[in-house]
């Protein structure tokens, strides 16, 4: 056990220094560190992005669901914490080299430039997620409706996974 708590503190930091863009910059790196270490299976994966929608913060919560299904009570504390620390020792780091940078011509530039490589990576995660959840003409129905729900008229996302969850359960029932 101590080893999977070593790999998952590892691993979650890694994911953690490297998730640029927020929580859902993470989504691939956790992924790829999920599934090849064979601490979950696909499915179990899109549960855990899943659960992790109901809470506050909710990718980097999902290290918390991965961590204890890997490593137990402790492996959560541990999973959690090394996702949360670069991110930490990285804003307190970037926001004293951000006073000086700002004053660089061009430096927005990579900033922008930045940020359009993590929306990619959002599209890209959202697809590869969306093949393994959307298997019927309900979930794509769904699928459909919430893009303009919460775009066009701004549902709030609790909302939504409740309403989904509803509508599932009782279109879905035998």
């Amino acid at each position: 056990m101590l080893q999977i708590w070593l790999e998952l503190l590892i691993n979650f930091f890694i994911v953690g220094l490297l998730g640029f863009g927020g929580g859902f910059g993470m989504i691939p790196l956790m992924k790829t560190v999920t599934l090849g270490n064979h601490w979950l299976t696909a499915s179990e994966f899109t549960e855990a992005i899943a659960m992790g929608q109901i809470t506050p913060g909710p990718v980097a919560i999902s290290a918390t669901f991965i961590g204890d299904r890997a490593g137990g009570f402790i492996g959560a504390v541990i999973a959690t914490f090394a996702v949360f620390l670069p991110s930490i020792l990285v804003v307190i780091a970037l926001t004293h080299i951000y006073r000086y940078v700002r004053k660089i011509p061009g430096s927005q530039d990579v900033l922008h430039a930045t940020l359009a490589g993590v929306v990619g990576l959002i599209a890209a995660v959202t697809l590869s997620l969306g093949r393994s959840v959307i298997i019927s003409p309900l979930a794509a129905a769904i699928a459909v409706i919430t893009i303009f729900g919460v775009l066009k008229w701004k549902w709030p996302y609790w909302a939504v996974i409740i309403t989904s969850g509803l509508v599932g359960a009782l279109l879905l029932r035998p």
